[in-house]
């Protein structure tokens, strides 16, 4: 077996020369933190923590893998845990990425209905279990030298106290990695890792990484587009630094956060929702459940990006299995799917040919926006009408102001200007989604206002009948 990491696996991708890239400057900084902890140079008090605070696209996935998996290779019968709050999220990020540096021929055993596999390491072998961290009572009284959760803002804390209990394997040295996005004040993690605050974690080491770090392996154009976004996202989603998203108006500041975003629970039996926007640069979906009172469950999102538009049905496709099983679905979106591409097809066309039929309403913002803060204001049954669940993040942080009329300017016409909603490139796509599906859902239908290609399909097969054609 190979002595060194870099000749078992490149973590951080091949250059066009096929060489090993380094490490950036951060990944180095986390690589030498495990390096000291291995070597038993913690001053930490208690379990050590490693928190990876990043920006979009910025290798932090890779990032943490590359330590771990230098462990698992070279600490035979270690006990490695890999979770994320939802397991088919983490089969569609962490895993992928995790068998892509994986050389196949080191995979001694694998069981694909516990989620546990067998690496071969030095002198032996050692253990990698993914799991699902919803409900971390599930692991009993398992014990795991090395703990890796991606996307930590999506669990609770006391998650995060528990897996702090259940990383203690004896003979190893013990620590645990975190990693995602900033969430915002106010949240455990913005909390736990400040020395400031009352609830601050000794344990816990932070780091900063900026997407700038990882551009060698962003695509043309990727980092500019991320540039032009508002000066708050960039400082949250670029540099991976904690704050808020406070230019501009909120579209919806009916919404409320502690209201309005609670776990959701799959409604056996209900068909589900789902909200489209199309668009090569971004394009987004939103999965949702009507109760019988008409309260609305959204349950997940996913934005796609630069990515074509049978590409785009086919991920939503795949998410819909992964995530709720062969379920009818209705579907709504954007009446402009109905325009053709370069290519002579309109998105409406390419789902039908996906075997889906999408319904529309030719609406204004000025009709959808009243209508969507009037649902966030309602009570149903005693609950708000409206149920967003925390692993829709986009979704909700759009809603908390992302999402929002441009900033006011002087000298220009105010009611103009908080016509329309901005075109931010990040929000927008999933509130867009979100909007089709509830004006759908609760707008005032009219027989002429909602179209379907289901309707248009019967009123042709009617017509062809008339005229004795064959209708298949």
């Amino acid at each position: 077996m190979p002595d060194t990491l870099d000749v078992l696996f490149s973590p951080y991708g091949l250059t066009a020369e096929g060489e090993s890239y380094l490490p950036h400057p951060t990944q180095q900084k986390l690589l030498d933190w495990v390096a000291e902890v291995r070597a038993g140079k913690s001053t930490v008090p208690g379990i050590p923590v490693l928190y990876l605070q990043h920006g979009v696209d910025s290798g932090g996935t890779r990032g943490m893998l590359a330590p771990l998996m230098e462990c698992v290779f070279e600490l035979a019968g270690l006990r490695v845990l890999i979770g994320r709050k939802d397991f088919n999220d983490l089969r569609l990020s962490v895993m992928e990425t995790f068998f892509e540096i994986l050389p196949q021929e080191l995979l001694a055993e694998s069981d694909a209905q516990e989620h546990r596999y067998v690496i071969k390491a030095k002198g032996g072998t050692s253990q990698v279990f993914f799991r699902e961290l919803k409900d971390v009572k599930g692991l009993g009284s398992q014990e795991f030298g090395v703990i890796y959760v991606a996307e930590a803002h999506e669990i609770d804390v006391a998650s995060y106290r528990t897996l702090k209990q259940r990383c203690r394997q004896q003979g190893f040295p013990t620590f645990i990695l975190l990693e995602g996005n900033p969430p915002g004040h106010g949240h455990w993690l913005t909390n736990l890792t400040d020395p400031k605050h009352p609830d601050y974690d000794p344990d816990i080491t932070r780091l900063t990484l900026s997407s700038y770090e990882n551009k060698a392996f962003m695509k043309p154009g990727y980092l500019t587009m991320l540039e032009a976004m508002p000066p708050s996202w960039q400082r949250r989603y670029l540099m991976g630094e904690v704050g808020a998203l406070t230019e501009g108006t909120p579209v919806y500041p009916a919404f409320q956060e502690p209201i309005h975003v609670h776990e959701t629970k799959l409604i056996p039996d209900r068909p589900l929702i789902r909200g489209w926007d199309f668009g090569y640069r971004k394009a987004a979906c939103v999965w949702a459940q009507q109760e019988d009172s008409g309260r609305l469950l959204v349950h997940k999102e996913w934005m796609a990006i630069e990515t074509p538009e049978d590409a785009f049905i086919d991920g939503v496709i795949t998410r819909t299995n992964l995530w709720f099983g062969a379920r009818v679905a209705r579907d709504y979106g954007d009446p402009a799917a109905r325009n053709r591409d370069p290519h002579g097809v309109s998105a409406l066309t390419r789902l039908t040919q996906h075997g889906i039929q999408m319904s529309y309403r030719q609406t204004t913002y000025g009709q959808r926006i009243p209508l969507i803060n009037q649902r966030f204001s309602q009570l149903v049954g005693g609950v708000p009408a409206i149920t967003i669940n925390p692993a829709c993040q986009i979704l909700i942080e759009g809603l908390m102001g992302g999402y929002r009329f441009p900033e006011l300017v002087e000298g220009r016409d105010l009611n103009a200007k908080q016509e329309i909603p901005a075109k931010d490139g990040w929000f927008d796509h999933l509130a867009d989604a979100f909007s089709y599906l509830m004006v759908n859902l609760y707008g005032q239908s009219t027989p002429a206002a909602v179209k379907t290609i289901a309707a248009r399909r019967a009123r042709q097969r009617r017509v062809q009948v008339r005229r004795g054609a064959v209708v298949f």
